[in-house]
């Protein structure tokens, strides 16, 4: 028997019982939702403990904002910085925590992009849709979001360049880059 059909079995069974010892249909019903709803809880903190002892301690998303690389790199500072000014302004209960860096090159050469590092309380793929939908990404010349799950610390650590080796080089030219246009290396939102 498949555990879908046992808990529905089980459930048949408690109503059974409830119902022989006098318990209205309501009451019986409202005491089986309560015993899901609880049983629904200790499943979800069970597996956020199980991830937190194979994945470290505060759960994540990085957010990877792209820019047109055919963009004057004026145009795509102010637009990186309308951005986050946009994203920041609309309140997603994931920008509580963030930390982000401005990023111009990858083994591509020129690739404007933003890396954004947010507490994970949504699916990656709902974070990317609210994105896609927000007036940040429509406001701006930006034209592909990514959302990957991690933890902070090797998302954090990304964000303030400790990357493998074989990118190096383009975490050389982003901070030349970032100091030759007065930006920082990575900010608070």
């Amino acid at each position: 028997m498949d555990i879908q059909k046992q808990i529905c079995a089980n459930q048949y069974a408690i109503f059974e019982i409830m119902r022989g010892a006098g318990w209205s249909a309501e009451r019986t019903n409202d005491l089986l939702y309560k015993m899901e709803t609880i049983a629904d809880k200790q499943h979800h903190i069970k597996v956020k403990e199980q991830h937190k002892r194979v994945f470290g301690d505060i759960l994540t998303v990085m957010i990877t904002v792209s820019f047109d690389n055919k963009m004057e790199i004026t145009s795509v500072i102010t637009d990186m910085k309308k951005f986050i000014k946009l994203f920041k302004e609309s309140n997603y209960k994931w920008c509580a925590n963030a930390c982000y860096t401005f990023e111009f090159f990858s083994a591509e050469g020129w690739n404007p992009h933003i890396h954004l590092v947010c507490d994970k309380n949504d699916a990656p793929s709902t974070i990317a849709k609210a994105v896609r939908r927000s007036p940040a990404y429509k406001q701006t010349g930006c034209y592909r979001i990514d959302v990957k799950a991690g933890t902070d610390e090797t998302q954090v650590k990304y964000i303030k360049g400790d990357k493998k080796e074989s990118k190096e080089d383009n975490v050389i030219k982003d901070n030349e880059f970032r100091k030759t246009h007065e930006l920082k290396s990575y900010y608070i939102l």
